[in-house]
């Protein structure tokens, strides 16, 4: 039940802030009326394809990393062993969420009309790494 509101959370803030991450992404790219009404939820597909399984995957794998660093670890104060299992489970999340994060940024910026031609642009023009463009900075976030 908790991997189930974990999903259902993720939904709603993913809806609730979409369009402000839209128009922070056209103000970034310098795209004239940041602010217009059309294309705000372009995208959001393929943003909850990516976080409601990243939100799962980081709390699901966040309390398998406990529970097994707590069990190998037993005389390592308990919150430091908590703050390590947090980061493997983003870490763990993340490999799931980069590949969404760069279509859809893509998408809202306007590079690709849909998300079927941006998997297909990004593939061609560079493979499977241009799905991890900034995978490590994400990382360090």
């Amino acid at each position: 039940s908790h991997l189930a509101a974990a999903a259902a959370a993720r939904c709603i803030s993913i809806f609730g802030m979409y369009p402000v991450d839209t128009i922070k992404t056209r103000m970034q790219m310098k795209q004239g009326d940041a602010f217009r009404m059309a294309g705000l939820y372009k995208g959001v597909t393929g943003s909850l394809v990516g976080q409601v399984p990243y939100g799962v995957l980081t709390f699901g794998s966040y309390e398998i990393y406990k529970q097994y660093l707590l069990d190998r670890f037993p005389d390592v104060k308990p919150a430091f062993v908590y703050a390590l299992a947090a980061i493997m489970g983003d870490v763990t999340g993340s490999g799931w969420l980069c590949p969404s994060e760069v279509m859809k940024q893509q998408l809202q910026a306007g590079i690709y009309p849909s998300m079927k031609e941006a998997v297909k642009g990004i593939w061609t023009k560079s493979g499977i790494g241009g799905f991890y463009q900034g995978f490590t900075g994400g990382l360090a976030r």
